[in-house]
């Protein structure tokens, strides 16, 4: 059992026996009454590193079917709403948390002051015993496993939107290059035309004015590198979908053989090529991971370079592995720049 002290006086929270998925129900008692649910979730940033922890009143999940449990219940009062804690980073910091999300009543109105800071002190308590538990790299390749289908059937429509996006944006500013060319040289014929023999037509045609051919040479090929810049933003978003869908696809260690974290400092160069600087092991902890992958960053931007988290079971291995991901993604981009 655990004690949590809130503004609306002490509450009692009772961990249950983790069930097949990972999930671990918390029965509340004393100021707040009802059930919390707390499972491993995946990272808001990359779904397929499962190094957070979503904690729901009564059922609320958003990727899983929980079992009905009662809603939490102040004076009376039920609400609902979650929050996820972000292992990546420490709980002392804002960032370490999502939400708490739409603490709310049935009703659908918004929870009084002294009512929202009791629920959140709840959901953080619960959440953080949760992450403490001794078994929970095993209740982290629970919900894994559990969540995993949803994730992957989320991302395979996720990347096919991309695709098309993508593709179109690359369509787009083909159209406006092609456009803007086809007006500039229209221009300067019609230039030729009125210095051989001036005429109003063609002085009207050459002057400026919306969607005259000066105009139109000039602002299409501005729109031509906005859409190139928005088919970048999409390959990026594909570049990370992909990796993502890779990732949950590849079965899951179990928890004694998992990779560790390394950071690999280097210069990422075009083409793949990578210049690797360092290699070190970062600390199992998340959050003095977090904070010293921090100050590896600020002294890699200051000489060009960067940090990458990578998991694997030697330095070497994460070396490796470092210069083949730069080069599935230099090529994935590559592939998506040439496509006809």
């Amino acid at each position: 059992m655990i004690t949590i002290a809130t503004p609306s006086s002490t509450v009692r929270a009772v961990p249950s026996e983790a069930d097949a998925t990972g999930s671990v129900r918390y029965s509340l008692t004393g100021a707040a009454r009802g059930t919390v649910h707390v499972t491993a979730t995946s990272s808001p940033a990359r779904w397929d590193q499962f190094d957070a922890v979503r904690a729901s009143l009564g059922s609320a999940s958003g990727v899983r079917e929980l079992p009905v449990e009662p809603l939490v219940r102040i004076r009376g009062r039920a609400y609902q709403g979650s929050t996820v804690r972000v292992l990546a980073h420490s709980a002392d910091v804002p960032w370490g948390w999502q939400g708490p999300v739409s603490l709310v009543d049935t009703d659908d109105r918004p929870a009084p002051e002294q009512a929202s800071q009791t629920l959140t002190a709840v959901l953080r308590a619960c959440a953080s015993n949760y992450a403490d538990r001794s078994d929970f790299a095993r209740l982290q390749l629970a919900a894994r496993r559990h969540d995993t289908p949803q994730l992957l059937k989320w991302l395979d429509a996720m990347i096919s939107y991309a695709e098309q996006a993508q593709a179109r944006c690359l369509e787009e500013a083909e159209a406006h290059r092609v456009q803007a060319a086809r007006s500039l040289a229209a221009w300067w014929t019609l230039g030729r035309w009125f210095t051989a023999r001036p005429h109003p037509v063609l002085a009207l045609l050459l002057a400026p004015g919306r969607e005259s051919l000066a105009h139109r040479a000039e602002y299409l090929p501005k729109w031509a590198e906005i859409s190139r810049g928005a088919a970048e933003d999409e390959g990026r978003r594909l570049t990370l979908f992909r990796s993502e869908y890779k990732g949950l696809a590849r079965p899951a260690a179990a928890p004694e053989n998992r990779d560790r974290p390394y950071f690999v400092v280097g210069q990422w160069k075009g083409g793949g090529d990578v210049d690797i600087w360092h290699v070190e092991e970062a600390p199992a902890d998340p959050g003095e991971r977090a904070d010293l992958c921090d100050e590896y960053r600020e002294d890699a931007d200051n000489a060009f370079g960067s940090v990458e988290i990578v998991y694997a079971a030697s330095p070497e291995a994460a070396a490796e592995q470092a210069r083949r991901e730069a080069r599935e993604t230099s090529e994935r981009n590559h592939r998506e720049l040439t496509r006809p």
